[in-house]
């Protein structure tokens, strides 16, 4: 089990998520008639969320059911409430997406380009990735994930794999307990600390494309963290990884 190479100029994986200001747009639902389950999902869904909830009606009451993204009066996006909550409802269509071409995230999350979140579990932590894999896999770049364990990239296997056919760069981090049945990925297997309490996806490449989520398990299977689009950011945490190099290059 190997060691970090020790410290860099840039701040740790926590620090990190400490340093991030928080953005508060408004999400809000129109002319609602859902049932009370879907509200109750919805509403604990951001609740973890810098994200503010309101409902509200418009003069003839149509269209039914959509909701609208805003900050303060700058409108950020717009979506259905129905693929919106497909997305985010416990049981979400893209916890057990194996095919990147099947993941269809809607573009109003990610108009939310900078975002806090508490309290996250392991499902929604999955949701949560899926934006920065679909994207990679559409853009190319290089994305690096950290799994806390290696063996938590099982459920990841085929997904990661099509990232890598499809010719992304992928780095995969954690700890070595698990034998990873490919060399198409480059693995940097540590047991630090930093690497097996801290959960990232984070896409390399041209400003625009960059993107990262990134978060800290402070408590058992509960994550606190951000995502966001914001290209400093993600350089500074790509610098931090650079203590965690590869310690067994892709073959690609």
């Amino acid at each position: 089990m190997a060691d970090s190479d020790g410290p860099t100029d840039a701040p740790a994986l926590p620090e990190i998520i400490e340093r991030v200001d928080s953005r508060s747009p408004t999400l809000t639902l129109y002319n609602v008639d859902t049932d009370d389950v879907v509200l109750a999902d919805i509403q604990s869904y951001f609740d973890v969320q810098s994200v503010t909830l309101r409902r509200a009606t418009t003069d003839d009451a149509r269209p039914r059911n959509f909701v609208v993204l805003h900050d303060g009066d700058q409108f950020l996006g717009a979506a259905g409430l129905k693929h919106l909550y497909s997305v985010i409802r416990p049981d979400s269509e893209l916890l057990d997406v194996s095919n990147p071409e099947e993941i269809e995230y809607p573009d109003l999350l990610r108009k939310i380009t900078q975002n806090l979140f508490t309290n996250y579990g392991r499902r929604r932590m999955t949701v949560a990735s899926r934006e920065i894999e679909e994207y990679a896999y559409r853009n190319g770049g290089a994305v690096h994930a950290g799994f806390q364990e290696l063996s938590n990239f099982r459920t990841q296997y085929r997904l990661y794999g099509s990232l890598a056919d499809a010719g992304v760069e992928t780095h995969l981090y954690g700890a070595p307990d698990w034998q990873i049945p490919t060399d198409a990925h480059a693995l940097h297997e540590y047991d630090d600390d930093e690497i097996t309490g801290s959960w990232f996806v984070v896409l390399d490449g041209d400003d625009e494309d960059k993107r990262a989520l990134l978060a800290e398990e402070r408590r058992e299977n509960e994550f606190f963290g951000f995502w966001t689009f914001d290209a400093s950011i993600v350089d500074t945490i790509l610098a931090r990884l650079d203590a965690y190099p590869a310690t067994t290059p892709s073959a690609l």
